[in-house]
């Protein structure tokens, strides 16, 4: 099987943890950021793709990808919407948005 793992913060992380008790999983990790909490605690030792991933470019992305499922981390810390009033709904709201667009099952965790 085929995981993409979008972002790999905290919920991520513990995903990433979980998945490599499989060694029939593939996990394929992007993130915005090049060193996301998975790399720092030596979860992975790199993220697969640095690049935002949104509504408009999921399903280019997943096509290039190629994955069975697609996890989608909601944790906060790379996400500087969860700082402003209001900015932790709209993140969430964005996630729902992403997923409802893909054309692969898609997550949330």
């Amino acid at each position: 099987m085929r995981i993409w793992l979008i972002g790999a913060g905290t919920k991520g992380t513990e995903a990433l943890r979980q998945l490599q008790k499989n060694a029939d999983i593939e996990v394929i990790v992007s993130d915005p950021t090049p060193r996301p909490k998975a790399v720092e605690e030596g979860v992975i030792g790199q993220v697969d793709h640095v690049e935002v991933v949104t509504q408009a470019n999921i399903n280019t992305l997943a096509r290039r990808i190629r994955p069975d499922l697609i996890l989608i981390d909601t944790s906060q810390e790379n996400r500087h919407l969860g700082r402003v009033s209001g900015g932790q709904a709209l993140s969430e709201a964005l996630f729902y948005e992403i997923a409802a667009t893909s054309d692969y099952p898609c997550l949330l965790i």
